[in-house]
């Protein structure tokens, strides 16, 4: 979601670069460039006015019907996708929260209720850095779309993570790269003959951000820096944000014929728990904390803190709250006409960056997320079978063993 301030460094190399090389880092900088002044004039433009475009498209000429959609929701309960869950419950929307907690997603359904009495709310539990996991919530979603009266029409891929160092999931994935988009293809690939079996228009929208421009290749061949490439955790967070925007690029291309409109959208720098990890890192109780706790833990303490700065300050113009985040989202979702592939900033159209428009990179980053998955799904199902496969050698030897130690005692007879 970060933007403006942060600009991934390129690996520092010996050899000199190409012209090709130079063209396209001076096209890449002067996309930044443009984009980083765009939001600076769009939030002061935010600040000034107190509206945007969402705020001009009525509820009755929303693309999707509030009374017949259900709308799922991942990374609901905190940040962007929580207020994004908010909204859509009280204009009427069906709404399935996807969560790894799903403590936290009971209590963003009080939440949501005691905004909204009525609210038509389900949650399905979903870690999107587990295939397993992925696997077993498409249809748990599918189930609670029928639950909540409505067909599923909008899907919001929100969840996101942001890590501070290099983290590997337990599928062997690098944390951002497989929570931020493998597992979203994953769980619209298994969504989509719902999605597609809708007569009315369908939305998936794809959160990105302006930091997709901090990558310009994704090395698929070695995304856990086992290589030449080292890990960082800006251009990390760029891969793992490129990806999204390709992936929003290709699904547009493949479901063109389709009721499904795929839209990308970049939140804004926005005020979330999404950068935690990042800073000076310490343990709890070690010599470089001074409270006491971990860098993790005073940094979610100190956002209460900093949202108080940020709305007594300028910083308001680039900083925006979860509820000013949530409108782009919004407004990808509910705008009428947005043209499928298109991309939202601050509730408008917005270029991509240059090296989004690769249809080359986009079909290749789709095909090896396939395969990656089916590597994985194909894995899991073979050490399920290797595991029934022990149990039932275990039950026979269990059985063979119980025979040899089993004694027919018989009654001794009499002695004259």
């Amino acid at each position: 979601m970060l933007g403006l301030t942060l600009v991934a460094a390129p690996a520092l190399s010996l050899k000199p670069p190409t012209p090709a090389a130079l063209f396209s880092a001076v096209e890449t900088a002067v996309y930044t460039a443009d984009r980083a002044r765009d939001e600076l004039l769009n939030g002061v433009k935010r600040v000034a006015l107190d509206s945007d475009a969402l705020s001009a498209v009525s509820p009755s000429a929303y693309a999707l019907d509030p009374g017949t959609t259900t709308c799922c929701v991942t990374g609901a309960t905190d940040g962007i996708g929580k207020e994004a869950a908010v909204f859509l419950a009280k204009a009427g929307f069906g709404v399935i929260l996807c969560a790894r907690d799903t403590a936290k997603a009971d209590s963003c359904v009080e939440y949501i209720k005691g905004q909204a009495s009525s609210a038509r709310v389900a949650v399905v539990p979903l870690d999107l850095s587990s295939v397993a996991s992925v696997e077993a919530a498409a249809p748990l979603i599918v189930d609670a779309a029928a639950e909540l009266g409505s067909p599923l029409k909008g899907l919001v891929l929100n969840a996101g993570v942001w890590p501070g160092t290099l983290q590997t999931t337990g599928d062997g994935m690098e944390l951002a790269l497989q929570a931020c988009h493998i597992g979203h293809q994953q769980l619209t690939q298994r969504l989509m003959p719902t999605l597609e079996g809708n007569d009315a228009e369908v939305r998936v929208v794809t959160t990105s951000s302006s930091a997709h421009a901090f990558a310009t290749e994704l090395g698929l061949d070695d995304p856990l820096y086992a290589g030449e490439s080292k890990f960082e955790t800006n251009s990390n967070y760029g891969r793992a944000k490129f990806a999204n925007m390709l992936f929003a690029q290709e699904l547009a291309q493949r479901t063109r014929s389709s009721v499904v409109r795929s839209i990308a959208t970049h939140p804004g720098v926005v005020l979330t728990t999404l950068f935690k990890e990042l800073g000076p890192d310490y343990q709890a109780a070690s010599s470089g904390s001074l409270s006491g706790k971990s860098a993790v833990e005073d940094r979610l303490a100190g956002i209460p803190a900093l949202r108080s700065i940020r709305e007594a300050t300028p910083l308001k113009i680039v900083l925006k709250s979860p509820g000013e985040g949530c409108r782009p989202l919004l407004y990808s979702l509910l705008a009428p006409d947005l043209p499928s592939g298109g991309y939202i900033v601050d509730c408008a159209l917005t270029d991509i960056s240059p090296a989004s428009k690769s249809a080359a990179a986009r079909q290749e980053l789709w095909d090896w997320t396939e395969r990656w998955v089916d590597m994985k799904l194909g894995s899991a199902v073979q050490e399920e079978q290797e595991a029934a496969a022990r149990v039932a050698a275990m039950d026979e030897t269990n059985a063979a063993a119980a025979e040899v130690v089993a004694v027919e005692v018989v009654a001794p007879s009499d002695v004259e």
